[in-house]
């Protein structure tokens, strides 16, 4: 009780102010109160909201985006090849996977990403021998096109267009550039296709192991690659026909991506599955104009050579007006060129 007074005088000089004092206090109490409580509930908003992580390089301009087809020219190539039942390669094809490596740069040309080095002197020089840099190491969001960009950055000594094709597929000697080969391709490759929805995984027994397959689920895709094929080697005027989802009419060089599409599958020893539908001499027809398009595009600036059966005339002016109408970069079409110049001279490589 005594300690209870005592604690009463301690203020009684105060008492003359007290409600003055209690109210001030009151008032400032309230506003403490609602500040807190104000806080706390922008908090619990805060909480509330959805909050993503993301890296800025990842995020693509849609306008960009739409520029390109939904599929690369390495899965235009490997559906080729690919059984559509069975899910899987021949296993005797040796010259894919060369074909793959040679087909990156090629999207990597088509997207900005490198060009050839802007030197005078690499004119002295053929094309595959020519040396080629990045110019634009933004993500692409395709794993093996963001791999090798991601090697020619950060490669200090520019080399050439045939020796990064040897690089990525591993045929080399030079210990300290082992590293530079890019593994598992083709079946990166089948996986990018079960994720866009083209194939499917299965797993089937080959003898004493099991295997991973990737038959055809969506045949669109695969259709309309053989048709835009089969019109730019038989059709004497090549017309493409686009899809919305995966070759839209906003690409960008549709007419050279076609050519190298078939270029492409000529390297690949893959167009054969695409002409077998064809009578003897249909066939044969067009292997000679694949062997045409090969010789037309293996250097630049391209030469306009008339075909010996009137097929595809004109497709020569459809190209150099899509180059001109686009403003593409000489340098990185110079790339496109080295590439085909090399599947020209694939026999002689393998």
């Amino acid at each position: 009780m005594s300690g209870l007074s005592r604690r009463r005088g301690v203020n009684h000089g105060d008492s003359e102010t007290s409600p003055q004092a209690e109210k001030t206090t009151l008032s400032k109490l309230r506003s403490d109160i609602s500040k807190v409580n104000g806080s706390a509930s922008s908090v619990i908003n805060d909480r509330s909201d959805t909050k993503i992580a993301y890296d800025p390089d990842d995020i693509v301009d849609s306008s960009k985006d739409r520029r390109y087809p939904l599929l690369t020219l390495m899965e235009e190539v490997l559906l080729m090849g690919l059984k559509d039942k069975e899910g899987y390669l021949s296993f005797w094809n040796d010259n894919i996977s060369y074909a793959l490596r040679g087909l990156i740069l090629m999207e990597l040309a088509f997207r900005g990403k490198i060009r050839m080095v802007n030197d005078p002197a690499r004119r002295r020089f053929d094309l595959p021998d020519r040396l080629i840099e990045c110019i634009d190491s933004t993500m692409t969001g395709e794993t093996l096109l963001d791999e090798a960009l991601k090697l020619i950055k950060n490669d200090d000594s520019h080399l050439s267009v045939a020796d990064w094709i040897d690089l990525l597929s591993g045929e080399t000697w030079n210990l300290m550039k082992m590293n530079y080969q890019l593994k598992q391709v083709r079946e990166r490759l089948a996986k990018g296709l079960v994720d866009k929805g083209v194939l499917k995984t299965e797993r089937k027994n080959f003898l004493l192991f099991d295997m991973a397959t990737h038959p055809i689920q969506d045949p669109t895709p695969k259709r309309k690659i053989t048709g835009r094929i089969l019109s730019l080697l038989s059709n004497r005027n090549f017309i493409i026909e686009y899809d919305e989802k995966f070759f839209p009419e906003s690409a960008s060089n549709k007419y050279l991506r076609s050519i190298c599409l078939v270029c492409g599958c000529c390297a690949a020893n893959v167009l054969e599955n695409v002409l077998v539908d064809l009578n003897f001499d249909a066939r044969d027809q067009a292997f000679v104009r694949a062997d045409e398009l090969l010789n037309q595009y293996s250097d630049y600036p391209f030469s306009d050579k008339p075909s010996s059966g009137s097929i595809g005339i004109n497709v020569y002016k459809e190209v150099a007006g899509e180059i001109e109408e686009e403003g593409q970069d000489p340098l990185a079409m110079e790339i496109i060129a080295a590439v085909v110049n090399v599947f020209g001279k694939m026999d002689a490589i393998i």
